[in-house]
């Protein structure tokens, strides 16, 4: 089966990417509780939650790509098994923790000198 066809049939990569490709492109502006990176911390003042924004979606467009050019290497030497799609998802959700994890600690580490 073509890789393309592969992907397709399990867009999640594709999707998140697109939608954080969105957030790039439209980040919220104002604090909100409905869109972007949305922690206690991010949300405590807009220093933080503007930088909040741009490094989580800076750092989940990196993430998403690598891990969509693992996709496209794991369909070509395995195909469409139950491991190759278990996997994927693992590394999304690793991408999640590893995106939390970073902006947290970024926005702890910057914190006293924003701090309002």
């Amino acid at each position: 089966m073509e890789i393309t066809a592969l992907l397709f049939k399990n867009p999640i990569v594709i999707i998140t990417l697109l939608v954080i490709l969105t957030t790039k492109l439209f980040p919220p502006k104002n604090i909100n509780s409905l869109y972007g990176y949305r922690t206690a911390n991010s949300m405590k003042n807009k220093v933080n939650w503007d930088f909040a924004q741009k490094y989580s979606t800076n750092l989940f467009l990196l993430l998403l790509t690598f891990l969509l050019f693992v996709q496209v290497i794991a369909y070509t030497i395995y195909g469409s098994t139950t491991f190759t799609e278990c996997s994927i998802f693992a590394g999304l959700v690793l991408c999640i923790a590893i995106v939390l994890y970073q902006t947290e600690r970024k926005l702890k580490h910057n914190q006293f000198k924003h701090d309002e």
